[in-house]
């Protein structure tokens, strides 16, 4: 998978108003709700799909918006709230 999906997916989640940190390797991310740190997840690449650490599906590659909103409301963030369109 081309990096560039991921931080098309990151991209997302920020514009969501989720806290954001690249890990190494490259392709896996931590994910973290800004009022709440307790409420993260780490999602990872395998193959062409994205996977929290507990190996659950959020999507594939090519749909890293749809998976953002996956993301956003396992941490229990409102995934319209903070994006721009």
């Amino acid at each position: 998978m081309d990096t560039n999906d991921l931080k098309q997916l990151t991209s997302h989640l920020e514009n969501l108003g989720l806290l954001i940190d690249v890990g190494e390797p490259a392709m896996r991310v931590a994910v973290t709700n800004p009022l709440n740190s307790r409420l993260s997840e780490e999602i990872l690449v395998v193959g062409d799909r994205y996977v929290t650490s507990f190996d659950y599906e959020v999507g594939v590659r090519g749909a890293e918006r749809e998976c953002a909103d996956r993301i956003s409301r396992i941490l229990a963030v409102n995934s319209n709230s903070g994006r721009t369109r």
